[in-house]
């Protein structure tokens, strides 16, 4: 087996034809459970964490299986921001802001946690910030600064401040 990292949360996964028979299965005879069994087993190996539930793609030839894999985390998707203007700018671009997105001000730097189905938003917040997960048990530490509605509220504070200025 071969796993390569793509992002923060998926893979893509070879699985060679002797991958497979010495599990006594073949590409053609390869079920989804079994691949979704087998993806598990590559991940866990590799040291990805399995925090969520997983989603594959398979697409099984004579050569082998590959396989494109995307776990789905179940908690929130966290971002830090070293400054204030790049997390205004994120939350700028988005169009549409999660409901439940939060934010503190912890060790120097904006802490924001998205729901997990915040996908789109979290690839803007990739852009101006770096996805970090706080120590087990630090969720949430540090001043609550927006408890929902975090982007929007920044949103409107610089929209404020700026259009109160012209």
């Amino acid at each position: 087996m071969t796993i390569e990292p793509i992002g923060r949360a998926s893979v893509v996964l070879y699985l060679t034809p002797a991958d497979l028979s010495c599990r006594g299965f073949s590409p053609a005879t390869l079920t989804p459970e079994q691949t979704l069994s087998l993806t598990r087993e590559a991940l866990h190996q590799a040291g990805i964490p399995l925090d969520g539930t997983v989603e594959i793609e398979a697409y099984p030839e004579y050569c082998g299986v590959l396989v494109f894999a995307h776990v789905r985390p179940t908690g929130p998707l966290w971002f830090t921001f070293d400054a204030l203007e790049s997390l205004t700018e994120a939350a700028l671009e988005l169009r549409a802001t999660p409901v439940d997105a939060a934010l503190w001000w912890r060790e120097g730097r904006y802490w924001l946690a998205l729901p997990p189905q915040a996908e789109g938003a979290a690839a803007v917040c990739r852009e101006y910030g770096s996805p970090r997960q706080p120590e087990p048990g630090q969720e949430g530490e540090g001043q609550l600064l927006f408890s929902h509605h975090a982007l929007w509220q920044l949103c409107r504070d610089f929209l404020r401040l700026h259009l109160g200025n012209l």
